[in-house]
């Protein structure tokens, strides 16, 4: 697949030709400089609850700087893709924008046989703005209290220990497909439908471990229903500041972070990603939105446009190594 921008990004990215041709492209902008002056649509394509809180906390505000309603439009289906391509379908004049986490940015390219768009080429980055690691976690009545002890365990037992798949194509699924393959683990993976439910099976022993984020799973860890072993992330979390990272125990290479970000659709003119972008980060580093989004376990980021499509990219890249490892695919 291409990456395409104005101009390329530190070799990482190849200029390719715009899509003029796109029907929402060749629609009537209205002028820059006259933006806003009606309310925004900010797309989340998930069903209520979970990840949308980020936007809830941040429309408001985002409303007051850019002196307009924002208003969170739900249009959950098939893993973001239904509501990314709404998106990808609309006028490209800065009152539609999108805030999509990072299974359907970054990894459905990787793991849909037919994946009907492009989100780094049909797409316009906006920013990355909120990222929360992934922790590891068993049943506590088990004996392992870091991961090197239950990484031994399962090397030394292989097919015995299984891990509980919260959903298939998702961010912990390749996170632990990343970790069987390091490692060389013969961990078999159980599905289930949901995070909620997997953790439940944590807890009730169903299965002896899982990976998850830490937003879900703090509670559970905090109440002893839980017992975390390694986090994600480069650095610990102040959640949980006992807890080592992967990377300082040497079980990884480098931090594994889900992640949220802001795109628009392609063809938006650059003043108004800038202003967009601007908006953003302004809020994100606000302390009053910045400690409810801590709250949840997860963390501000601020980055420009072309450092959110740059991202981006690598993800995809990362991802879809993991993928094509694991002969990950999602039908």
């Amino acid at each position: 697949m291409r990456l395409t921008r104005r101009a390329a990004l530190g070799g990482l990215l190849a200029a390719s030709p715009a899509l003029a041709t796109s029907p929402a492209i060749a629609q009537t902008r209205a002028p820059a400089s006259d933006w806003p002056n009606r309310r925004l649509r900010l797309v989340v394509p998930s069903a209520a609850g979970g990840y949308e809180v980020y936007a809830r906390i941040l429309a408001p505000r985002l409303a007051e700087l850019l002196g307009q309603p924002v208003v969170v439009d739900n249009k959950p289906g098939a893993n973001g893709i239904i509501g990314m391509q709404e998106v990808q379908r609309s006028a490209p004049d800065g009152y539609t924008f999108m805030f999509a986490h990072v299974g359907a940015i970054s990894i459905g390219s990787s793991i849909y046989p037919n994946m009907p768009l492009d989100p780094v080429d049909d797409l316009a980055s906006i920013s990355v703005a909120v990222t929360s690691p992934l922790v590891w976690v068993v049943t506590p009545s088990l004996p392992f209290k870091t991961m090197p002890e239950f990484i031994a365990k399962a090397q030394a037992e292989p097919g015995q220990w299984r891990y509980g798949l919260p959903a298939s194509g998702s961010i912990p699924h390749l996170v632990a497909e990343d970790t069987k393959i390091r490692h060389r683990l013969d961990m078999p993976a159980v599905p289930y439908r949901s995070t909620p439910q997997s953790l439940l099976a944590v807890i009730n022993g169903e299965v002896p471990i899982t990976v998850d984020s830490l937003g879900a799973s703090a509670g559970h860890i905090a109440g002893g229903k839980l017992r975390a072993l390694a986090i994600t992330s480069r650095e610990r979390s102040p959640r949980l500041p006992d807890v080592p990272t992967m990377m300082e125990l040497g079980l990884d290479a480098r931090e594994w972070v889900a992640w949220y970000a802001f795109m628009a659709p392609k063809g938006t003119p650059e003043e108004i990603v800038q202003r967009l972008n601007g908006a953003i980060n302004q809020a994100l580093q606000e302390e009053a939105i910045a400690a409810r989004i801590r709250d949840l376990g997860a963390s501000p980021r601020t980055t420009t446009p072309d450092e959110t499509l740059a991202f981006i990219a690598q993800e995809r890249t990362d991802f879809g190594a993991i993928a094509k490892a694991g002969n990950i695919r999602v039908e």
